[in-house]
C-alpha cells in the first residue's frame, strides 16, 4: 500500500506537496541571505584618513581698521569619505562650538575657515588655533596683528 493511502487510511494528515517544498527550501534560503549580507557588512569602508594640516591667514599681515581677518586651515585627507570634526580657539577666549566638514569620497583636502572681525582703535596680537577633534587629532595656529590707529 503506498504510504499516502497508508497514511489517511491511518488518520494522520499528509502534508502538502507545497509545505514539504517549503520545508527544504528554508535552509537554502537562510544560507543565502547570509552569504550575501555577512560578506556586504564585513566589506564596510575604511574610515577617513587625515594626512597633515596647514593653517593661513588673509591678509597675511592681519586686517586694518575695522577689517576682517580669515584663517583657512587645509587639511589633507586620504580621499576616502568620512566627517572632520573641529573646533577654533582665539586668544581673546572665544572658542567656537564642535562644528563638521563632510569629506566626499575622492577629496582629498578639506578647508575650515574662521572669519575674525575687529573694530576699534588700538593694537591686538591675534591667535587663532584649530583643533581637530576626530577623525584623528590634529592642531595648527596662525597669528597675525590687528593696528588700527586713529
Amino acid at each position: 500500500m503506498p504510504r499516502a493511502v497508508a497514511a489517511k487510511w491511518h488518520g494522520r494528515p499528509t502534508p502538502s506537496r507545497l509545505r514539504r517544498i517549503l520545508r527544504r527550501l528554508l535552509p537554502v534560503a537562510v544560507v543565502i541571505a547570509l552569504l550575501t549580507v555577512v560578506p556586504a557588512a564585513c566589506r564596510a569602508d575604511p574610515p577617513l584618513g587625515l594626512t597633515g594640516i596647514a593653517i593661513a591667514t588673509e591678509p597675511l599681515d592681519g586686517p586694518s581698521c575695522g577689517g576682517t581677518a580669515v584663517v583657512t586651515a587645509t587639511v589633507t585627507t586620504d580621499g576616502r569619505a568620512g566627517t572632520i570634526r573641529y573646533r577654533w580657539l582665539r586668544n581673546d577666549g572665544t572658542p567656537s562650538a564642535d562644528l563638521l566638514q563632510p569629506v566626499r569620497t575622492g577629496e582629498f583636502r578639506a578647508d575650515l575657515a574662521l572669519s575674525w572681525s575687529f573694530t576699534g582703535h588700538g593694537t591686538m596680537h591675534a591667535t587663532a588655533t584649530v583643533e581637530v577633534l576626530t577623525p584623528r587629532a590634529l592642531t595648527a595656529t596662525a597669528a597675525f596683528d590687528y593696528t588700527c590707529r586713529p
